[in-house]
């Protein structure tokens, strides 16, 4: 979770399932409107998890902090 909102990631089937999921468990928690905003971004060409894209950029905040810059 961040301050734009709930990064998931996984195949498609499950991550749409979750969001489904979450819709019903709030309406039986008595939310009568919920609406649901998604950006969807696949690649193919190499496999990089959320994670890997974390890393990254913790990666060249420490290479800025050191004064390195970008590389």
């Amino acid at each position: 979770m961040h301050s734009a909102g709930t990064t998931v990631e996984g195949p498609w089937d499950e991550v749409m399932r979750l969001i489904g999921q979450a819709h019903v468990m709030l309406h039986k928690k008595g939310v009568m409107r919920i609406q649901t905003d998604i950006r969807v971004g696949s690649r193919i060409d190499k496999k990089q998890s959320f994670n890997d894209k974390v890393t990254a950029v913790n990666e060249l905040l420490a290479a800025d902090e050191k004064g390195e810059g970008a590389k």
